[in-house]
């Protein structure tokens, strides 16, 4: 089976399940070795990783794409990857999202933020007249079992939890598979979200937002079918290295910062394949 048809399986059948945001080849290595079932390419992530940038719609598709390609050589999960609000309108979208599924990606995310806000600090999204053409243009682009999930920011940008609703129950009617409502603010609006969106959902489990709060069972209870963890992997690797690097400025050594590392080095050289290479190409030499 191939991974869009594991992607699509995953949706269909009735497991919860947890699937952590990354950003390279490593996390993808380390989201295969511990045993998880699918990756998320977070665009935030990737920006801070790849760019070194904040995510304010910096990325374009090369750097999304280039990405996209490496990991799915390097890692045997389905991915699921970010694509913001598909780089302009239909055709950017359709164009977009066939790039993804020819480098690899089993599915997309599109969502309805508008990049680049007219402001910095402004906080809009894109009026579904807008948004919906992209999500059909996308559809008809793709294969069949390739997943499409749409990211409205309504809720978390005071358009309200029944706009939210409303723009998830439509995206399914032009073609999404999964659909999940940002910025859920307590009990209530999980709920109300699990209650009345005709459509498969996934939920944001981002550290910083209520959501987060809720456990494994609960979300069960509540009908959710995926969870996402986006920023786990970034937030935890910057804590890695900042702690590393201060020991090393401090101490002038990292003898004591071994325990926080891979160590030996050679666990994370054959993590990423260094011995099974070496040995499928060595027998050329003899």
């Amino acid at each position: 089976m191939n991974k869009t048809k594991k992607l699509r399986e995953i949706l269909n059948n009735d497991e919860f399940i947890m699937i952590p945001g990354i950003y390279d080849c490593i996390t993808a290595r380390y989201a295969e070795k511990v045993g998880f079932k699918c990756i998320f390419l977070s665009g935030g992530s990737l920006a801070y990783a790849k760019l070194g940038l904040p995510d304010v719609g910096l990325l374009n598709i090369s750097d999304f794409s280039n990405t996209i390609l490496n990991i799915c050589q390097t890692s045997k999960l389905p991915l699921i990857a970010d694509m913001d609000n598909g780089f302009g309108n239909t055709i950017h979208a359709a164009h977009a999202a066939s790039l993804y599924e020819k480098c690899g990606a089993s599915g997309l995310q599109i969502d309805d933020k508008l990049l680049p806000a007219t402001k910095p600090s402004s906080h809009e999204i894109i009026d579904f007249s807008l948004i919906g053409p992209k999500i059909k243009a996308i559809r008809d682009s793709v294969s069949e079992d390739f997943v499409i999930v749409y990211r409205t920011a309504a809720n978390m940008y005071d358009y309200g939890i029944d706009e939210a609703i409303e723009r998830v129950n439509k995206a399914k009617e032009l073609g999404a598979d999964c659909a999940y409502v940002d910025g859920l603010k307590d009990l209530d609006e999980v709920k109300k979200v699990s209650e009345e969106a005709k459509i498969k959902l996934m939920i944001n489990l981002n550290e910083k937002g209520f959501p987060a709060s809720l456990n494994y069972d609960e979300l069960v209870e509540f009908n959710y079918k995926l969870g996402l963890y986006p920023m786990s992997s970034v937030l935890s690797a910057a804590f890695a290295v900042e702690s590393v690097f201060e020991d090393l400025i401090t101490n002038k050594s990292t003898l004591k910062s071994r325990d926080r590392m891979v160590y030996p080095a050679l666990k994370l050289y054959n993590l990423m394949g260094l011995e099974e290479v070496t040995e499928e190409y060595s027998k050329y030499y003899k």
